[in-house]
This record gives structure tokens, C-alpha cells and sequence, in this order.
């Protein structure tokens, strides 16, 4: 089934990244990025993650992002997701991709310059298609901009030792996609409907292994060992 990209969201790909980047359009012509190295003490580079959603990975739907560290406790992250499994002899699809970018603040920043660690909150939103059949009737949303969602989130990055950490975060906000119903019948697929679903709720579940890229960009000790 082809996919076309005809448009991309330019009102939500706008809202969202005007309300993650309006704090951090104050400074970015007078400050740098700054990160500080925990055990030393020193401005270096800034903090930069690597990351997949473990629930997404379960479900089949293979996902990377990347998040880096602003002033402030501010941080950028942008996810991909993408799976096209596909059966035609038995007419199973299951087929997804899209991306979602949040604008992040982290409360430990600012007090201990803990890098991307500890609570947090944050704005985002994300673009999805999708084609989903078992053998029978099928769900699509081909379009980019058909499916959509925007939210709040709130989260806790737990240490695993010098280089991972543990996102655990929830989101709750509103989620609308415009689908068609279709069945297949031999080697032919029949459109049945179009249908709108609209949904205020929990809008985004995550428990995302983080891998912290450089290597001075390491968890801190504690007496006990990793702190949290």
C-alpha cells in the first residue's frame, strides 16, 4: 500500500516546538550550550542521549531518539518509530511510522547540574500513519497530519549505573486520527468507510532505556554506589 507524504502537520509541528523552544530563544544569542562534568566540575560539551522505548520495542515497533541538554535544565528530544511487517498471503500488516518531539524541563539541573536526570516535565507532540490488519478488517491512516496528538508529560529518569538510565514518563493530552476501514477479499482490498477518532486522555506511556552517548557524560557516584 503506497505512502505518500502530501503534508506534515505545520500547525501542530509549530505549536509544539514554539512552546519547547520559547525559553530557550531568550539566551541562545548571548549564552552557549553548557554541560558540566558531575565528578569534575568542568563545562564540556553538552549532555546528548541516545534512547528506544522498551514498551514500543515489545509491541514490535522498532524506535530510536536523541535528547540534548539546554541551558537551564531545559532539553530537545525527537523520536522516530517505524515497523512494516508485513504477510500478504495471509493479509496481516502491521505497519507504523511517524515521529514525536518534546521540549523538556529538568528540575535536578538546575540545583545539582545533574545532566538529563531525575524529574521532570514537559510538552510535546507527535505525528503517526499506520495500516493495521489481522486477516480481516483493516485499519489505515495513511496521511501525514491524519493522525496526531499533543500533551503534557511528567517523568523520572532513574540511574542504571555510569552510562544508562531508566525514563519512566506519562503524558496526558489529546489525540485525534482520520482512518479508513477496508477487508481484503483475494488479492483486492475494498474500502468500506472513513472514519474520525478523537481521544482526551493518556496520550503517551514510556519506560525509554537511555544510553549516555559521551564519555564524560557519566551518572555520579554515591557512597552506596549509583546515586538516583
Amino acid at each position: 500500500m503506497t505512502r505518500v507524504f502530501r503534508h506534515i502537520g505545520i500547525r501542530l509541528a509549530a505549536v509544539t516546538m514554539m512552546l519547547a523552544l520559547l525559553p530557550l530563544s531568550e539566551h541562545c544569542s548571548a549564552q552557549r550550550f553548557e554541560y558540566y562534568v558531575v565528578d569534575k566540575g568542568v563545562k564540556s560539551i553538552p549532555a546528548l542521549q541516545l534512547r528506544s522505548n522498551l514498551l514500543y520495542d515489545m509491541a514490535l515497533c522498532p524506535n530510536i531518539g536523541l535528547e540534548i541538554q539546554g541551558q537551564n535544565g531545559l532539553a530537545l528530544q525527537l523520536d522516530y518509530i517505524g515497523a512494516w511487517w508485513n504477510n500478504d498471503s495471509k493479509h496481516r500488516y502491521w505497519n507504523n511510522y511517524g515521529f514525536q518531539l518534546e521540549g523538556r524541563y529538568y528540575f535536578s539541573n538546575g540545583m545539582n547540574k545533574l545532566p538529563l536526570r531525575g524529574h521532570h516535565i514537559g510538552v510535546y507532540g507527535h505525528l503517526l500513519t499506520y495500516d493495521f490488519e489481522f486477516g480481516g478488517t483493516g485499519y489505515t491512516s495513511p496521511k501525514f497530519g491524519d493522525t496526531y496528538g499533543i500533551g503534557a508529560s511528567y517523568g523520572y529518569s532513574f540511574r542504571l549505573g555510569e552510562n544508562f538510565c531508566l525514563d519512566c514518563t506519562l503524558g496526558l493530552g489529546y489525540f485525534q486520527s482520520v482512518y479508513g476501514r477496508y477487508i481484503p477479499r483475494n488479492d483486492n482490498y475494498y474500502f468500506l468507510e472513513h472514519r474520525k477518532k478523537t481521544w482526551l486522555g493518556p496520550t503517551k506511556l514510556e519506560a525509554a532505556l537511555v544510553w549516555n552517548i559521551f564519555k564524560g557524560n557519566k551518572n555520579a557516584k554515591s557512597k552506596g554506589g549509583y546515586g538516583r
